[in-house]
This record gives C-alpha cells, structure tokens and sequence, in this order.
C-alpha cells in the first residue's frame, strides 16, 4: 500500500524535491562561504536525500544568524567603546607600556587591542588545575561577595557541586546582593524548572541563552554559549573550560578521570569578563542595565599582563581563530597545544605544520578517547599530515583531556573555553585569556609535561599501518568536518 502511493506520488515529488536542491546549492555558492562548508552541505544533500535537506534548515542557513545578531553587534560595538573610554582606567592602570612585554607578540596585542580586548597590567592569575582546585576556590570567594555575582556557564548541574554553589547564591540573594546567572539552552537543558524556581524565588535572576525545544535531540545545534565566566563584585573573575558539574571535581563517582584548567583573575582583567557578561545578559533578559556600579575603580596591583578576548556568531572578527593563527605564526623555539577536539581549518593547520618544518617544537595533545566517536574520527584524520611534518601527538589515557590550553615559547599562553575546531571558531560563544607571563606559560608546561606521563606519543610507522576501516571511517568524517 505504501509502495502504491509512493509510485503515485513520486512522479510530483522527486521533480519539487531536485528543484530545491538546486535552490540551495545555487543559494550556497551565491554566499561565497568557507568551500569546505559548501562541499559538506552538497555531499548531504546528495548522499542524504530529505535528511540532508532538513539538516541545511535546520543547521546551516545564514539567515537566523543575521536576524538574531544583526543588532547585536552594533549594540556590542558601542557599549565595547563605552566600555573601554569610560571604565578601564579607572584603576589608572588600563595602558601598560609594551616594551615590557615579548617582542614576538606585539602584533598580537595590537590585533586584539582592535576587536575590544584591551591590554591590562595590573592582574594576579592563579592558574587551578580541574575541580579540585577550581571549585574550593570558587565557593570561598562566593561567600566573601558583597556587592553582586554574575555567572554564566554552558552546563550546570543540579548535582552536589551545583547544589552547593546554588545554596551560597541563594543566602547571598536573600541577603541583598545582586546575583545574576545565564546558562546555556542546550549544555543546561536538564535543569528542573523545581530548581530553577527556587533560585527565582529567593531572588536570583536566572536566563536561558537560547533555549531550544528540543534540546536532547539538538545537542549540537549552532549558537551555543560555550563561556564559562564567573565576576565577583567586579574584582574577581574565574574563567576557562570548567563547567559547574561534579565531574570535574574527579572525587569517584564518575567512572572518567576529567581533566581541565581555570583561571582565578584579580584585577583590571577582570572588567574584560563583566563586559562579555553584561553583553549577554542583555541579550538574554532583554534588560538595559546600567553599568557603572559594575565597574568600581581598581586599586589592586599585580603584575601580570593579558587580554581577554570573545568570538561569537555576533562578533565581526572571528578573533579567536586569528588570534591562534597569528600567536603560532609568531613561535620560534616551541609550541604546546592541549585540546578535546582537534578539527582545524587550513590556515590553523598551515601556521601549525609550517612552524614545526621551520624548525620550532610543535607537541599537541589530545583525547585518547572522546565524548564524540564522530569528532574524534574527524579529529584522527588530521594526524598523519602533522606527523609527516614532525608535529608530535600525544593521546591522553588516564581520562577524558578537556582542557584548552596554548603555549608559546615559554612566554605566551592562552587558557579559555574554545577548542581547536570549527565550531569554536565561527559558531560558539567562546571567551579565552591571553597571558603574557613567563611563570604563568611555565605552570602550564609543567602541567604539560606532568599530563604527557599519561599519554602514549603515537609512533608514524604503527599509525600508517592501522586498520583500512579505521582509515576510512576517519576520511568520511572528516568530510562532515566542517558542520561539526
């Protein structure tokens, strides 16, 4: 019966159907976008027929992106430039002198200077190594707020660590203190409403970034915002890949070893997290605020120099991805890459490849095993060409590697919450820390070194040998690679 009324309709629909992949495809040269992009989007809808269709709605049409963000920018724009006249300096410390800074990344610091990410001086970083580190730290300087708290994170859990740092919101709320929280729509789709009303009720001003109606089915959808920002009455501020979920705490309730790194921030820097925050919020709420009491004058002195930079679909540069190509092209002795996915576009994998046949030490490491076969196979198929050009890559085996960490010739370093891949780079809202710190870069390779004990360091003759259907299943992937 099916088949009879297939055959009746086919002959109306399968001409409707072509005629709409011509649409699209005509559509997606006009858009002159990134042709990886357009070569992904005709293999699904030439492999996939209607599912791939879907997909392109769904996933890959342009137009959401100007229709939400259009105004956006313009709005981020101006408050960027109010922000940077009228508050950085009210510490007296916003413009640090460059000579006493590396040569090397002078360009750097320029380019991100361009694209709201003023250089500050006067900072003191601590640099905490997963959980254990980052969450007692957390909760300690929650409970000395006085004036407001604003978070916004991807994921967070209504688990013990989630409880526990609600409780402190909720005593602080009850007490007076301002505390504002935006999470993701999609990485905190499992909050209770239960739960989310007992935060409003207490006084919590509570957000969701996008919310979807599908969440579980839609765990990649575009526009995530993947921050993890924490300000404290605008003097404290923790940054970096660590979520609010138990576990990242790795106390033995969950089988998998996680390990990532955060960043405890006093001073100026920190008015760069509550102007991404502020962004956001109003994004989110749709409320106006008024921001001078979120930016009190600083007399904190610290001595480490860095910038905080965000990308997103509402940001004109997409900053991140060329701040990374611009920080590799500026390596001369070594480089030091630790990401979850590994899924670069050609200039990223072109700086990387010619930096290490130019003579610098290039060592990434990567998962052993992912949360995603799917972006690791992608991830996988990436490796040989690092190989043949001396890169060194290290698969980490005691758990899942979920930290986001560069470092440059023992002067530079970044920690933030962007992996290496494309949607990092053009989809996500991300936000990474820029250090320009010898002590800072040598606490990370310490750390480096101390994870590479963990890892097997793949070997080129064993890697060309593997299975023909492993190869495979990485070529297909990688194909996807773009939209993943």
């Amino acid at each position: 019966m099916l088949l009879d009324l297939w055959q009746s309709v086919s002959p109306y629909i399968l001409p409707l159907y072509y005629v709409v992949i011509l649409l699209v495809v005509f559509g997606l040269l006009l858009e002159n976008r990134n042709p990886l992009k357009t070569h992904s989007y005709v293999l699904l809808l030439l492999f996939l027929p209607f599912i791939g269709i879907i997909i392109y709605l769904f996933f890959g049409q342009k137009f959401r992106k100007r229709k939400i963000f259009s105004k956006r920018r313009l709005i981020n724009y101006a408050f960027g430039k109010e922000y940077i006249e009228r508050y950085l300096d009210k510490g007296g410390n916003g413009n640090s002198p460059k000579d006493t800074l590396p040569q090397s990344f002078v360009k750097l610091i320029n380019f991100l200077s361009q694209d709201l990410s003023p250089l500050s001086a006067s900072n003191q970083v601590e640099i905490l190594t997963n959980g254990e580190e980052k969450f007692p730290k957390l909760i300690e300087k929650l409970k000395l707020a006085k004036s407001h708290i604003h978070l916004e994170y991807y994921i967070y859990s209504e688990d013990d660590v989630g409880k526990e740092i609600s409780e402190i919101l909720i005593q602080k709320a009850l007490a007076g203190i301002e505390v504002k929280l935006i999470v993701d729509g999609v990485g905190s789709f499992k909050l209770k409403k239960a739960f989310l009303r007992k935060l409003r009720k207490s006084g919590i001003e509570v957000h969701s970034f996008m919310p979807v109606l599908f969440p579980l089915f839609t765990s990649k959808i575009n526009y995530r915002d993947h921050r993890k920002i924490v300000v404290i009455d605008g003097e404290i501020g923790f940054t970096g890949g660590i979520n609010l979920d138990e576990r990242y705490l790795n106390n033995g309730k969950h089988h998998l070893y996680w390990r990532d790194t955060h960043l405890m921030i006093s001073g100026e820097g920190v008015k760069s997290l509550q102007f991404l925050f502020l962004l956001n919020w109003q994004f989110a709420s749709g409320e106006e605020l008024e921001p001078d009491k979120y930016f009190p004058a600083s007399s904190f002195q610290g001595n480490h120099h860095m910038q905080i930079n965000a990308s997103g679909p509402d940001w004109d540069l997409a900053s991140i991805k060329d701040s990374f190509f611009l920080a590799i092209n500026s390596a001369k002795e070594n480089i030091r890459i630790a990401t979850p996915y590994f899924i670069p576009n050609e200039s990223i994998m072109n700086a990387i490849t010619v930096a290490s046949k130019s003579g610098v030490d290039v060592e990434i490491m990567l998962p052993f095993v992912s949360d995603s076969w799917i972006v690791q196979s992608a991830s996988m198929s990436f490796i040989t060409k690092l190989l043949k050009n001396n890169v060194r890559v290290f698969l980490y085996k005691k758990g899942f590697l979920h930290a986001k960490t560069l470092t440059i010739d023992n002067e530079f370093s970044s920690v933030g919450s962007a992996n290496m891949d494309y949607r990092s780079f053009d989809l996500n809202h991300e936000v990474n820390t820029y250090l320009y710190d010898k002590n800072l870069t040598q606490q990370l390779n310490a750390q480096f070194d101390m994870d590479r004990t963990d890892c097997v360091e793949i070997n080129f003759e064993e890697w060309k040998n593997r299975k023909v259907s492993q190869k495979l299943q990485e070529s297909l992937c990688r194909l996807l690679a773009p939209l993943l």
